[in-house]
């Protein structure tokens, strides 16, 4: 037995024994003010079998007496429990030296973001992550962070929607159910801004009719942006969204043809219709001249060079262009990037400038719009990246960018590699995993242990049973020095000893079951601490703002 809990030991024996005593005062003031025949007895247990046996009579006014004492009682262990430290509470305690979770609240946090962002109106401390006691850890404007919560643990709720409130500048928000949606208009609404939607799949309206137009080839600009749009689109076919391999041997020259494609309908103002065309056909020449006009001559070259290949080479080359290219046979996304009279067309430069919240929705699916999210989300950063170098290195304002359901959606290998560097631009990311698997399944597992040691701010919101992970957070947490008291009795001399013992601050089983409404935060300052997560609903400040337009919201969006 530990020193904390000999000492709730002896403190509980302590309590009980006063509680007795207290009962048989009560006891005796009662026959004061209700005589009874006989004498009471003061020892707790003579009092008890003569009451018991009858032989002395039980005084009436007792009862009320005793009944409020043990009333009181009831109260006083309530509220001595609640003030007893849990396991969670004790971890937390011993987590960090005092000071190293100081610089991610609010005095520390507030300076910073008037430092890196004067000139940015209303500017807060950063994204709420959750509270130790009264007071909030903040992510700051100069970090990304990696979440892990499973199922059902609040991510959307006392994350996501928080943040879009919490967001001085442009927002974007990724994910592939409804959930989180209404609030987070709602949560964007008061700034008049304007609310893009991306919802090919009628997550969230029911409308066949685009309800915003992005063209996905402005994206491709130059050799090295047209090889990124394709490697996106080959990360989210079927083989690359399930973690498979199609022809090791042709996917090379597939993505280079499926860029060389994309460069040529970008360049000569085609379609990605086209482009399917172009790949579906075989067709090397086409987009060879149409590069060559446009003075790409090496691309031009290249493609001139596969035509030449054997038959059943370039048949093969062609087929893994196809498989990358899978998502534009759907006419249903195709209609989103193709200009349509009424239907606003979304722009990434003008967009990271703004208030504007973009919200993109799709599924987990061969051909479910994965590769065009991903190549919005693609878009945006890189016109935020322009914006920064352009304004000095940073963004005036922050870019909030939250990836909710990330592995299902968003198909970006870059991502490790943003997250070393974005941060100091301005570009504020936070991914959010159910496992760590998945985070492996989307990044292999050298992207994804790139990602979480990039992170400044990691985060887990519980619900994992993920053994491996889970060890590695422990590892991470470290250990405590625990004194343990023993008592030894030899030849009826008892002795006592005090030994210290190296013990895990969070072992995987109390990792495993961290309560609900909690998470383990780590700051880029080294501190890290159990923080109280706060749904939405549960803030004063954010009900009031967001409840009045949330039933307009819902009533309205499937106009």
């Amino acid at each position: 037995m530990n020193t904390n809990d000999q000492n709730r030991t002896f403190i509980g024996t302590l309590i009980l024994f006063a509680a007795v005593m207290i009962a048989v005062a009560l006891v005796h003031l009662g026959e004061v003010l209700t005589p009874v025949a006989g004498d009471l007895s003061w020892n707790p247990f003579t009092l008890g079998v003569e009451l018991a046996t009858g032989s002395v009579d039980w005084p009436a006014s007792a009862t009320w007496l005793v009944a409020a004492e043990a009333v009181a009682a009831l109260v006083g262990v309530m509220v001595w429990g609640s003030r007893t430290p849990s396991r969670t509470q004790e971890a937390a305690r011993r987590m960090s030296p005092p000071g190293r979770i100081t610089p991610a609240m609010g005095p520390a946090r507030s300076a910073e973001a008037h430092r890196l962002h004067p000139d940015a109106e209303g500017i807060g401390p950063g994204l709420t992550i959750g509270l130790v006691g009264k007071d909030p850890v903040y992510q700051g404007w100069r970090e990304c962070s990696a979440h892990v919560w499973g199922t059902g643990r609040g991510k959307t709720t006392s994350q996501v929607i928080r943040h879009a409130a919490e967001s001085p500048g442009a927002f974007l928000m990724t994910s592939n159910k409804v959930d989180g949606v209404a609030e987070v208009i709602a949560a964007r609404t008061g700034a008049g801004a304007t609310v893009w939607l991306f919802d090919p799949q009628r997550i969230w309206r029911d409308s066949t009719r685009p309800a915003m137009v992005f063209d996905l080839l402005s994206t491709v600009t130059d050799t090295v942006s047209a090889g990124e749009v394709a490697a996106i689109f080959e990360t989210a076919s079927a083989a690359g969204a399930a973690g498979g391999k199609g022809d090791p041997q042709f996917d090379s020259q597939g993505r280079d043809y499926l860029s060389w494609c994309l460069l040529a309908a970008a360049k000569g103002g085609r379609s990605l219709a086209e482009v399917l065309g172009w790949v579906s056909a075989a067709d090397f020449l086409e987009p060879a001249q149409a590069l060559a006009r446009a003075g790409h001559t090496g691309p031009a070259a290249a493609l001139q060079g596969m035509g030449r290949q054997p038959e059943d080479t370039r048949g093969s080359v062609a087929a893994s262009a196809q498989r990358m290219a899978s998502a534009l046979v759907h006419d249903e996304l195709l209609a989103w990037t193709t200009p349509t009279p009424g239907v606003p067309v979304f722009d990434p430069h003008r967009f990271v400038t703004s208030t504007d919240t973009l919200i993109l929705l799709t599924q987990d699916a061969a051909g479910s719009g994965a590769a065009f999210v991903s190549t919005l989300v693609f878009a945006v950063v890189i016109a935020a990246q322009h914006t920064a170098r352009r304004a000095g290195g940073r963004l005036p304002v922050p870019l909030v960018a939250e990836l909710d359901e990330v592995g299902n959606v968003v198909k970006l290998k870059q991502l490790p590699e943003w997250y070393s560097y974005f941060g100091s631009m301005g570009i504020v990311v936070s991914a959010y995993f159910q496992t760590r698997g998945q985070g492996v399944d989307m990044l292999q597992r050298t992207g994804w242990d790139t990602l979480w040691s990039a992170a400044a701010v990691k985060v887990y919101g519980g619900g994992s049973d993920d053994a491996e992970f889970l060890e590695s957070l422990r590892k991470l947490i470290g250990q405590y020095e625990a004194k343990v008291r023993s008592t030894s009795t030899s030849r009826g001399v008892a002795s006592r000893s005090v030994q210290t013992q190296q013990r895990d601050i969070m072992p995987v089983s109390t990792l495993s079951e961290l309560p609900a409404g909690h998470a383990w935060v780590k700051t880029s300052t080294g501190g890290a601490t159990i923080v109280a997560t706060v749904r939405w609903f549960e803030d004063k400040t954010l009900t009031a703002r967001i409840t009045p337009v949330l039933e307009r919201i819902t009533e309205g969006h499937r106009s």
